[in-house]
């Protein structure tokens, strides 16, 4: 947003003035929306072009009599020229501003102290304000993005203020849906100010979300074809007692459209998933040598393949995994347990190149506990640094769902994708094994493998967006996203 910003004032010629007017506007209306009678108003700024917002806002909310004070830290050494302009005008008009934090309360306090372009620790005298500000009582609404927010990153540079809305200019900025920086910005409104396209075509966006529209992107179905039309999954999941995984991913798969599903499973689940999934087609094994004997036709059979959801860390899921990835020639979805076995194989050499030059896209759907065990980061470390993680482990053939509370999906390159679906009642045993069948049936519609894994993450989230409201967040089971996954994607 800085280079967009630079851009529509230095190329195309918009005075950055009257780019400060349309945000004070733009706050204005949904200030007066929510509280349509004339409300107090302390407007906490400092002297940059954030605080030249906060001011001209304040300006705008005096002339509709709402009553304002303003607190004019003083902390920052050199004041903006737009700033100066915007208090030139309130001192034009008889505004006297505050030498210290008023006592009393205000009905709403404006953040106008630091913008997008704070990248040091809070300290001093900024400090103490906002920490003062967020004990108050009070509406309080953060200009662009609450102080002491990485705008970038969602990291909190020594403290933050609190807010309840922030009205943010243009397009979203990465530390307001990354957390910790989405905790503390409360509820987030997106508002338009005339950045011209130009600008933003010249920018181009390192990140993206999808919304509800972006679900025309669904695999096309078409009234001539038939179950050999969309694909042929297989899915290698499920030792003996972990029948639960195979019948989640399963029956996502035929949820998201899949032709027809094969489970690869051992003999004790055959009668529980036959009467769970009469749909699929059944290859059972007795034995790891059997296991392996059966896998090649199985594989040559498929057109997508899924390996890891239940299948336990041991030395059969390391020989399974390891026929797939010197057989197999399709797309490949790695989870759960498939991915512990892989980050084991990887350490001591055995499917080093069988991964790197596998003949088919792969997808890896690691949590962070997993992706420490790929990467040898510390969970720590992966948390405060997704996108990046991702983007380093991932390329054009390995692309990464990175999950978390936002979860991420790259192929090495921009844009990234960051989900805003999806809710904190999900964090709960088979959400990953539906995710996995997902991706599957997704992948055997035709979706490349990184449109697969944006939409299949973003339809995930949605179904328990979905499950959320009906049942609240605790009561969420994985089996729930499975039945509000069709009207999902209907």
């Amino acid at each position: 947003m800085q280079r967009i910003d630079a851009y529509s004032i230095e190329t195309v010629g918009i005075p950055g003035i009257v780019l400060m007017e349309r945000a004070a506007l733009a706050m204005e209306e949904e200030i007066v929306c929510r509280f349509p009678s004339p409300v107090s108003v302390t407007v906490i700024a400092e002297r940059g072009n954030n605080g030249g917002d906060g001011l001209a806002l304040g300006r705008l909310l005096l002339a509709r009599g709402y009553t304002v004070s303003f607190y004019e830290i003083g902390g920052v050494r050199h004041a903006s020229e737009s700033y100066q302009t915007q208090r030139k005008i309130l001192e034009n008009l008889g505004v006297h501003f505050l030498e210290k934090l008023p006592d009393k309360d205000s009905d709403i306090w404006v953040d106008a102290v630091f913008g997008v372009g704070l990248k040091r620790d809070v300290a001093g005298i900024q400090w103490e304000v906002l920490e003062e500000v967020n004990t108050r009582s009070g509406f309080k609404i953060a200009v662009d993005v609450p102080s002491g927010v990485d705008a970038s990153s969602g990291k909190i540079l020594g403290c933050a203020f609190q807010a309840d809305l922030t009205i943010t200019f243009g397009l979203s900025k990465i530390g307001l849906v990354l957390y910790p920086g989405a905790s503390l910005a409360g509820e987030v409104v997106v508002k338009e100010i005339g950045f011209p396209e130009e600008a933003v075509e010249a920018v181009l966006p390192k990140t993206i979300r999808y919304t509800k529209e972006d679900l025309c992107r669904l695999p096309k179905r078409w009234p001539w074809s038939n179950k050999g039309s969309y694909g042929k999954v297989l899915l290698i999941v499920g030792t003996k007692n972990m029948a639960g995984a195979a019948y989640l991913s399963a029956t996502a798969a035929y949820r998201t459209g899949s032709g027809l599903v094969r489970i690869f499973t051992c003999e004790e689940n055959r009668e529980i998933l036959q009467s769970r999934v009469p749909e699929a087609i059944m290859t059972t094994y007795a034995s790891d040598e059997e296991a392996l004997a059966k896998l090649p036709e199985a594989l040559d059979w498929a057109t997508v393949i899924g390996i890891g959801p239940g299948l336990g860390q041991n030395a059969r899921t390391a020989r399974l995994l390891t026929a797939v990835l010197q057989r197999g020639s399709c797309p490949l979805v790695i989870d759960a347990d498939g991915i512990n076995t892989l980050a084991a194989l990887k350490q001591n050499g055995s499917v080093s190149s069988e991964y790197d030059s596998y003949g088919a896209p792969i997808i890896l759907t690691p949590h962070l506990k997993e992706m420490e065990r790929l990467t040898g980061k510390k969970v720590a470390e992966i948390q405060n640094t997704l996108m990046e993680t991702a983007r380093e482990a991932a390329d054009a053939t390995h692309i990464f769902v990175l999950k978390d509370a936002r979860t991420i999906v790259s192929d090495g390159s921009a844009p990234t994708y960051i989900n805003m679906s999806g809710n904190n009642g999900m964090a709960t045993g088979g959400s990953g094994d539906v995710l996995t069948g997902i991706l599957c049936g997704l992948l055997a519609g035709g979706l490349s493998a990184l449109e697969a894994a944006r939409l299949g993450v973003y339809c995930h989230g949605l179904a328990g967006d979905a499950a959320a409201k009906e049942k609240g967040y605790y009561g969420i089971t994985a089996g729930d996203l499975l039945t509000y996954l069709p009207d999902i994607i209907r």
